[in-house]
């Protein structure tokens, strides 16, 4: 059983599937336009309840998933959608136990997802230049979290002008920059033999300048490039079909593997 407590960050859902978001704290009220729920009525309660607002609104009672709570968590810079980050988890292979670089932390919604795949043992390295875009993802990490975890490395650096020492024999490295190209040569370094380098950017010439570094700085061997689309659909009563709305474009995603040594050492990238 899954109950709610002080503390829990939790998702009402009312009859036109409206999704309301907020942190459950003894004494306080969530309001809106259907009336008020005291948040001592949630305490207590399992997930898919459901509480009555003052003015008879019957509402559905959840802890929000991941993608949910990345849509409605507080925002510093763009986020990376959850079609986008689903994508990026399979195509980097995001395994329990990996060592992770991600750059940059935006609002941290990659971040999250980073550390719930490589679970306790595995390690998330998140860089981001910006201290308040940095403010905002801890905010964002220890509301869903509860707390920053161990086994993530927060870092208020510029990763263009290179990696920490320490950060080497990477299994995977995230890139979320303008240009992800200049980080080339640093990953080359840090990036055990093997591991996978996936980069996100909205423009196709960005993907496309950072294939040809690839290419030309040899050690990477391109494995794919992906534009990922997703339709949602609504079901009536007497109907289903498309929704209206979606989000279309957000991305390109470019996949490439670190090639051995022997092959590094000639400089061609197969």
């Amino acid at each position: 059983m899954s109950k709610i407590v002080e503390g829990d960050v939790i998702q009402l859902v009312d009859r036109k599937r409206r999704r309301y978001q907020f942190r459950v704290q003894r004494g306080a009220q969530f309001s809106f336009h259907r009336g008020v729920v005291p948040h001592d009525e949630l305490i207590g309660l399992e997930e898919g309840n459901v509480v009555t607002s003052s003015h008879g609104e019957r509402l559905f009672v959840f802890k929000p998933t991941l993608s949910e709570f990345v849509l409605k968590m507080q925002r510093g810079a763009q986020i990376i959608y959850p079609k986008d980050i689903a994508a990026i988890l399979m195509f980097a292979d995001i395994f329990p136990g990996a060592r992770v670089l991600e750059a940059g932390t935006g609002s941290a919604a990659l971040t999250l997802a980073l550390l719930r795949a490589v679970g306790e043992h595995g390690l998330v390295i998140s860089y981001e230049i910006r201290k308040d875009f940095l403010e905002v993802a801890k905010r964002n990490i220890e509301l869903f979290f509860g707390n920053i975890p161990e086994n993530l490395i927060l870092r208020e650096q510029n990763i263009y002008e290179g990696f920490a020492r320490e950060d080497k024999n990477l299994d995977r490295m995230v890139l979320d920059l303008p240009e992800p190209w200049r980080v080339v040569k640093h990953a080359k370094a840090s990036l055990r033999n093997g591991g996978i380098l996936v980069a996100y950017n909205p423009s196709i010439l960005q993907i496309f300048k950072l294939s040809k570094r690839l290419e030309k700085s040899g050690g990477f061997l391109l494995t794919e490039i992906h534009e990922v689309a997703l339709r949602g659909w609504e079901a009536g009563k007497r109907s289903i079909r498309p929704k209206h709305r979606m989000v279309a474009h957000t991305g390109f995603l470019l996949i490439a593997r670190r090639l051995g040594d022997t092959e590094t050492e000639t400089g061609e990238n197969v």
